[in-house]
């Protein structure tokens, strides 16, 4: 996951691992929707961003 898409300068920031994980369900397309079962539980410093990217 990204924490931001972009910092202050309208750069792409780069990805950060968090883990395995299997994938429960999908759907949409443009963008796609995925939910995950991760394997261990997300660092808490990602919490806020992650739950900005939550949908439903």
């Amino acid at each position: 996951m990204r924490e931001k898409a972009k910092n202050q300068f309208g750069n792409s920031l780069g990805y950060v691992f968090i883990g395995e994980g299997d994938i429960k369900d999908y759907y949409g397309s443009k963008p796609m929707s995925i939910n995950w079962k991760l394997s261990e539980p997300m660092p808490n410093y990602l919490w806020k961003d992650a739950a900005k990217l939550s949908v439903g």
